[in-house]
């Protein structure tokens, strides 16, 4: 499953207020519920649940919030960035400002794996990080990310 064909812009959420890491959970689970087609609790909920087992964290401001959830037919993706950071209890104490949210149907474990692989692996480039944090609008993140993952064959 490549990256690049999961993201849709109107999956990319820029500029969302959160004043912690529930709120930040709810603010994407109520855009994606719609498109998902499981209520924003349910998927807050879930992502919440995955959160308390360790900090979906990677660091240098950025984190990959992923959860298994029934009712869903396929892998999904968003994308938001928040004004201001986000104490996401991670041990370094790094202040998220950038989530990729991955929801994946139980069945689709391999999917689901792959799909955090690709994203884990195109954050480890400084110059993504980067271009993600200014990005202007969704069309210039999707942009960035599909230029950075052909480059990197994803």
């Amino acid at each position: 499953m490549r990256l690049q064909k999961l993201i849709r812009e109107e999956h990319v959420h820029l500029q969302l207020e959160a004043t912690d890491v529930e709120a930040a959970l709810m603010a994407v689970a109520e855009r994606m519920a719609p498109s998902a087609g499981v209520p924003a609790d349910r998927i807050a909920a879930a992502l919440g649940e995955r959160e308390r087992l360790g900090s979906t964290s990677v660091g240098d401001g950025f984190a990959i919030p992923h959860c298994k959830l029934e009712g869903l037919r396929s892998v999904s993706i968003a994308m938001a960035r928040f004004n201001e950071g986000i104490e996401f209890g991670s041990a370094d104490a790094d202040r998220v400002e950038f989530v990729f949210v991955v929801l994946s149907p139980p069945d689709q474990p391999a999917a689901h794996l792959q799909v955090l692989s690709q994203i884990a692996r195109l954050l480890k480039r400084r110059e993504l990080r980067r271009r993600l944090l200014e990005a202007a609008d969704a069309s210039t993140v999707i942009e960035t990310i599909t230029q950075l993952a052909e480059a990197e064959g994803l």
